[in-house]
């Protein structure tokens, strides 16, 4: 049996956001932040530190978009596991996140 905690990346603009979530995260005994990034870049360069067992990625970051923060972190490390969490009212953004495609490439 595996008793080392799950590593989760949290990644969100608005930093009361990301803090609950860093807050229900460790609140799980077998969860635990690792690292937390505001924008796609800092994401890319979080996940490449820290290597999370889970990734979870908002849509709307500031400086590049979820998705192609996804598709950048993906492309270095194909076996990263991401989960979106979005406010989004459509689902093209959605199913795009999830093929790893940017808006361009719908």
């Amino acid at each position: 049996m595996n008793s080392d905690p799950i590593q989760v990346l949290t990644v969100d603009d608005h930093p009361l956001l990301r803090k609950g979530i860093v807050g229900l995260v460790n609140a799980e005994s077998d969860m635990k932040v690792v690292a937390e990034a505001s924008t796609g870049v800092e994401a890319t360069k979080q996940f490449r530190q820290h290597r999370p067992d889970i990734t979870l990625m908002d849509l709307q970051l500031p400086d590049m978009s979820g998705i192609e923060a996804m598709i950048a972190i993906r492309q270095e490390f194909p076996e990263a596991r991401i989960i979106v969490l979005t406010t989004y009212g459509g689902d093209a953004q959605v199913v795009r996140a999830n093929r790893g495609q940017s808006a361009g490439d719908a």
